[in-house]
């Protein structure tokens, strides 16, 4: 094997697996700059074998000069490899000499000698008296390494250490006499100091395009964020979004591309910096954070932070790299309580292919999270490369066609910022604390105010706005589900949250499929789970022919007791395709087997065609009340109904409303005995309480009279008592007053007796109408659960229910209107979701177990989703791709192509 094959094996074996991106600014292939070769062995256990080395650009401290790093037993030595890059590294791009650097330096601790050796040790001169960088390497995926690389630069005295592995790196710089805690983008060439990075001016040309964000806050957790007391998760976005605009500046105004997103040498300099930035960001793009607010680290921390982001280049990254950190960054707990999750690529790929959104049309995502389907659009639309195609589709495309609407506060930064790193501006992207379930909402926010506006402007309502309401638009919500209850979207992506119920009855009301949760909620708390309402809200987002794709749990397709869901969509619109999804397609944050349900909204000439079939087929309509009534009849002596003998369509009904007749499929006839025991033992309590009302009125006939006879006692009492106050009045010979004093008690204890008298009497109805208040509602309730123990009684139940007796009919001709339309719907069940049962992504890989990679070396997910080799031009001719390419996204463009859609016609 040569040394391109042999670092192949090392560095791309899928136990390895990992890029050596630290080196891609050496200006040769890897395999140019280090050169393995074989040896056979000659001796002992070995001999006969073959290993391979390769030797190091300088000599090690113990002498030798060359290292083991592979044998044909795929053995390997990957750390070596990274070493001797570096060393490579340091010698030609940092310009040190031979002389200067040291390999496996044993480490002084005081007296002693530590066991361990710093891998790379770089001098200020060839004496080798004063460490200046320290460098320790690790191999491919490993990841501890920087208290220890801390430990030596403490011992040897040194400013600088680096960390590496490869790829992912840190470089830590202590500003003498401070602590060890601070970090540079860059190490001092041959004559420099630390200073002199901190002060070098940099462009968007020196910055890194290839590097794993996630590892860089992974990275600055252990060092800072952690033990900073703020919110990581906010702290990280403020720097993001302030390093995204000055690239933007540095792009579009400033001489030669200068950034000035970097460290000082001095932490209130680069507080101020960095502070500055992230101010005129929120000032480009308003309503994202607080207004007045500052970085909230303190600037020792923040010092530290800077370091690691200034070196890459945010604007035109990898996005699945930055999905993967802010994915990090969300904390899991509330992503399971919330039910918002990232949407794997490939799945949101699928479905944008699938509905081939166009140049002009406008797309939503009304629970946008990360941005995903947006971004995926405006790639599929405008695949841009460059800058100038970036602006193009910035400034055509996205500002005008992409909108994304999200209430929770981080999946609103998160996709402002894969927005703006994709090069569209978020012009569109709105919230937080903006629902698109309840426009009402969109009162209370400068951003949802935004969305109201920009939706008028776009002309993207519904119902124009008469002249009466035009004044009040903005400002009076209780023209919001007026208004902007229904809206004109060509197309809507969407992986609505699975989690969380809707109480508010006021807004439940505004939906048809809220409407069955305030009949169930009756006098308590109405609920509905909150991916229904997004149902509702989604197709009416949509205008007439407009299509749809929504993730959502299969349950929703499978539940007897939702068949109302799926009545509602098919009344509303026609399904393209269901594509059942792998059960390990959201893994790790949750494991529910979803499906995605494609749509096209009904036109009006299309509603009016249904209609019109609806009308010729309703005459033949089942009479069910009658037929009810004779089941009732037919049976009236037996214990119950059988269930053999419900038709089915009813036994359906009264499941979804009711549950099962009978809990067991083997029951006796004992056992249907026994459950008519326990209805009698109920109906005996009711016929009891029925009783008790009886008793309670008679008692409150009986104390109301005693009320009335009491009356007539209080009057006589009331005319003693005169005669005997006249009594001692006539006879009086003191004063007035004295007269007073002595006719006071006897007047007080006469109204202390009558009000006593009448409290006690009032306070015994009062509990008296209170009970028979109670049973009275309680009784009703009762026989109502009573007769849902039985067929019959449910039977009863839906007979004296019009709207149960109008859905039996709805149903029967819906099925006899879709027996008419009989369109085809394309079904599909993923086998391959990409991802493990751990959640972790699975790659393809070729006959010697390597990975296959994009052309920007990303490994190809193995999943039958969508095939991303191709692209539209490709899927204009779908019919001629080798057919065992043809993923599902494919295999639906070949089906619509065959079934005539009209949005597969044409680009």
């Amino acid at each position: 094997m040569n040394t391109k094959e042999i670092i192949d094996r090392i560095f791309k074996d899928p136990a390895t697996k990992y890029e050596l991106t630290e080196f891609d600014t050496l200006g040769k292939p890897l395999h140019e700059i280090i050169n393995i070769y074989p040896k056979t062995s000659e001796s002992g256990r070995d001999a006969g074998k073959t290993k391979y080395f390769m030797k190091s650009f300088v000599p090690f401290s113990s002498g030798k000069e060359e290292v083991q790093v592979f044998d044909e037993n795929g053995k390997s030595n990957p750390e070596e490899i990274v070493r001797q890059l570096w060393v490579y590294k340091l010698l030609t791009a940092y310009e040190y000499r031979a002389e200067e650097i040291e390999l496996e330096k044993s480490v002084h601790f005081g007296t002693e000698v530590n066991a361990k050796a710093a891998d790379i040790v770089v001098y200020t001169d060839n004496t080798k008296q004063t460490p200046k960088i320290i460098i320790e390497v690790k191999k491919p995926k490993r990841k501890d390494g920087i208290e220890q690389l801390k430990s030596y630069l403490n011992a040897e005295g040194s400013p600088v250490g680096v960390w590496s592995n490869g790829s992912d790196s840190i470089i830590l710089f202590r500003p003498y006499p401070a602590n060890f805690d601070d970090t540079l983008v860059d190490i001092p060439k041959r004559g420099q100091e630390p200073k002199d990075v901190l002060e070098a001016k940099k462009t968007l040309a020196h910055l890194k395009k290839s590097f794993n964000f996630k590892k860089i806050v992974e990275d600055l957790e252990e060092l800072v964020l952690a033990d900073s007391g703020k919110d990581e998760f906010n702290e990280i976005f403020k720097l993001i979004f302030a390093k995204i605009w000055d690239e933007k500046e540095a792009l579009e105004n400033r001489t030669n591309q200068e950034v000035q997103f970097s460290k000082a040498l001095d932490p209130e300099i680069t507080y101020e910096r960095i502070n500055n930035l992230f101010h005129k960001a929120c000032e480009e793009w308003p309503g994202i954070f607080k207004e007045g607010e500052d970085i909230e680290l303190t600037k020792r921390h923040l010092q530290v932070c800077v370091g690691p982001i200034e070196g890459v280049r945010l604007m035109g990254s990898n996005l699945r790299i930055m999905d993967d950190a802010f994915e990090y960054l969300l904390p899991t707990e509330a992503k399971k309580k919330k039910g918002q999750f990232f949407t794997p690529r490939h799945v949101i790929e699928m479905c944008v292919r699938m509905l081939n959104p166009k140049k002009n049309e406008f797309v939503l995502d009304p629970s946008c999270g990360s941005a995903g389907f947006l971004l995926h659009a405006m790639e599929w639309c405008y695949p841009a490369e460059d800058n100038n195609s970036r602006e193009l589709r910035k400034h055509r495309y996205a500002a005008k066609y992409l909108w994304g609407i999200d209430f929770e506060e981080r999946a609103a930064k998160t996709s402002r910022a894969l927005m703006l790193i994709a090069g569209d501006g978020h012009t569109n992207i709105f919230g937080p604390d903006v629902s698109s379930l309840d426009p009402k909402t969109w009162y209370e926010t400068q951003s949802g105010q935004k969305l109201i506006s920009k939706l008028i402007d776009a002309k993207l309502i519904a119902k124009p706005i008469s002249k009466e309401d035009e004044p009040n638009i903005l400002r009076d919500d209780d023209l919001a589900w007026k208004y902007f209850d229904e809206l004109k979207f060509d197309v809507i992506l969407a992986n609505p949250p699975f989690a969380g119920e809707m109480k508010d009855k006021n807004m439940l009301s505004h939906y048809d499929l809220g409407k069955p949760a305030l009949k169930r909620a009756k006098d308590k708390a109405a609920k509905e789970e909150r991916d229904v309402l997004f149902i509702e809200r989604i197709l009416k987002f949509l205008k007439p022919g407009g299509r749809a794709a929504i993730v959502l749990p299969q349950g929703k397709f499978n539940n007897a007791s939702l068949a109302f869901i799926r009545e509602w969509i098919l009344r509303k619109a026609r399904l393209l395709a269901v594509v059942g999804l792998h059960p390990n397609t959201f893994k790790p944050h949750t494991g529910t087997k979803t499906s995605v349900i494609f749509i096209r909204k009904y036109t009006e000439e299309e509603l009016n065609k249904i209609e019109s079939i609806k009308q010729e087929v309703a005459v033949a309509c089942p009479d069910y009340e009658t037929e009810i009534k004779e089941l009732l009849s037919q049976f009236e002596n037996e214990i119950d109904i059988p269930d053999d003998n419900m038709p089915e369509a009813i036994a359906g009904l009264l499941f979804e409303n009711f549950g099962e007749a009978e809990t067991d499929p083997n029951e006796t006839e004992e056992d249907i005995e026994e459950r008519s025991e326990e209805s009698q033992e109920l109906a005996d309590l009711i016929e009891r309480a029925n009783e008790n009302i009886d008793s309670l009125r008679k008692e409150l006939l009986i104390e109301k009279q005693k009320l009335e006879d009491m009356a007539s006692d209080v009057d006589a009492l009331k005319m003693k008592a005169q005669q005997e106050i006249e009594v001692i009045t006539g006879n009086w010979s003191g004063t007035k007053r004295e007269l007073a004093a002595v006719l006071k008690p006897l007047k007080d204890k006469l109204k202390a007796d009558e009000k006593e008298i009448k409290e006690k009497q009032k306070e015994k109805i009062k509990r008296i109408k209170a009970t028979i208040k109670s049973i009275e509602k309680a009784i009703p309730i009762a026989q109502e659960e009573l007769k849902k123990l039985t067929n019959r009684g449910k039977l009863q139940l839906l007979l004296a229910d019009e709207e149960m007796l109008g859905t039996l009919k709805e149903r029967w001709i819906d099925a006899e209107v879709a027996k008419k339309l009989d369109y085809p719907i394309f079904m599909a069940v993923s086998e391959k979701g990409g991802k493990n049962n751990s959640g972790e992504y699975e790659f393809i890989i070729d006959e010697e177990g390597n990975f296959i990679e994009y052309d920007d070396g990303q490994p190809i997910i193995d999943q039958d989703l969508v095939n991303l080799d191709f692209g539209f031009e490709d899927l204009k001719d779908v019919n001629s791709l080798p057919e065992e390419k043809i993923c599902i996204a494919e295999a639906f463009v070949q089906f619509a192509q065959k079934y005539g859609f009209e949005f597969w016609r044409e680009n």
